[in-house]
């Protein structure tokens, strides 16, 4: 078989790949174990709602027709939701999907991005892939959120602001007063990508309404969320996005797959969205365990970050793959990570009481 890889463009060969978690079976045939806990993919302990899992049960009858290549009832819903205009809503294969979309409709060769370190590896190699070079503004030593670092970043043209709060890895969320500064320093021109993946997490005291903020700034602007993180159908892959207007949402239905939304998913997050109770019992068992789990880490003397997400991000004793590796081989996993210079810490994911006890006893 022919190994010539002058076909790759020179920037796909130069990506980094992404670090993903292993899945389970893949974990069993590598390392002959089962998982005593699985910590590396921020993965819903609890699961999706009951309702979603009837909805997709109920869907099977009818998959051998297309979906609604429109999203129209989830786009709704979600409009219903969140207060956009259903039409400013897109709907994608999980976020990853639209932030490749976002980056398909507005990159070009020698764009200029700009984003946090440590960051969502997608925010940084997908910008990559169509040649665009990015600048990673890195957190303060105590963690607080970068805002001079990027207020300064901005003073030169950048075609995409994207960024991450509650951060992935980190944890740490932006506050009101330091998103709307950001905001106002934002030049015309430049998209904001705001990835809220994890914003169920946060507590109310943080909360806020990124979208009016960045519609009074008189900005383009997206604000990612998902569906896999808190209301647990990571399988499914549903991501969506809120648009500062029905021209970028048409954009990126041109740029994303045509049937991005598969039947079984969209009835899935239908569902899932209306159970506001589970999604509640979902974020009270990882703020309540988040804490546990920070202070267990601490008292064994690990740095940690402060974190409003369903994870923490902490210093390890060695490198981190290695680190990983050796939990992995008593059954935990953890991910270690590899963006530089954070090669000696660790994310692990809040879990069951259960299995955040299994890590912490694989940490001793």
């Amino acid at each position: 078989m022919s190994q010539d890889t002058s076909l790759i463009r020179p920037e796909i060969a130069a990506l980094a790949d992404y670090n993903a978690g292993l899945a389970l079976d893949r974990f069993r045939a590598v390392y002959g174990v089962e998982a005593r806990a699985k910590l590396d993919s921020n993965e819903n302990p609890l699961g999706p709602a009951p309702a979603a899992i009837a909805a997709m049960r109920d869907c099977a009858a009818g998959i051998w027709r297309y979906p609604d290549a429109a999203d129209l009832a989830l786009r709704e819903a979600i409009g219903a939701a969140t207060g956009i205009d259903p039409e400013a809503v897109i709907v994608g294969n999980g976020s990853e999907d639209l932030i490749g979309a976002i980056y398909r409709a507005v990159l070009r060769p020698g764009d200029r991005v700009v984003t946090i370190c440590p960051s969502f590896g997608l925010h940084e190699f997908g910008a990559q892939a169509f040649g665009a070079s990015v600048e990673k503004v890195h957190f303060a030593e105590d963690w607080t959120f970068p805002l001079p670092g990027l207020v300064e970043a901005l003073r030169r043209p950048a075609r995409v602001l994207i960024f991450s709060s509650p951060s992935n890895p980190a944890g740490p969320a932006v506050s009101l007063e330091e998103f709307s500064a950001l905001m106002e320093a934002v030049p015309q021109g430049t998209l904001v990508v705001f990835d809220e993946a994890y914003r169920e997490y946060l507590d109310p005291a943080l909360a806020f309404d990124p979208c009016a903020i960045m519609r009074a700034a008189g900005l383009d602007w997206i604000s990612l969320r998902t569906f896999s993180k808190a209301y647990g159908l990571a399988g499914a892959r549903v991501g969506y996005g809120l648009c500062s207007s029905t021209a970028l949402t048409r954009a990126l239905r041109k740029t994303r797959n045509p049937f991005a939304v598969n039947a079984f998913a969209g009835a899935a997050a239908l569902a899932a969205l209306q159970d506001q109770a589970h999604l509640a019992r979902t974020v009270a068992l990882a703020r309540s365990e988040r804490a546990r789990l920070s202070a267990a880490l601490t008292a064994a003397g690990h740095a940690v970050v402060p974190s409003q997400a369903n994870f923490l991000f902490f210093r390890t004793p060695g490198p981190a793959a290695d680190f990983a590796e050796a939990l992995r081989r008593r059954g935990v996993l953890v991910k270690g990570w590899q963006e530089p210079p954070f090669l000696d810490w660790a994310r692990v994911t809040i879990a069951t009481p259960d299995e955040n006890d299994a890590f912490l006893d694989a940490m001793a």
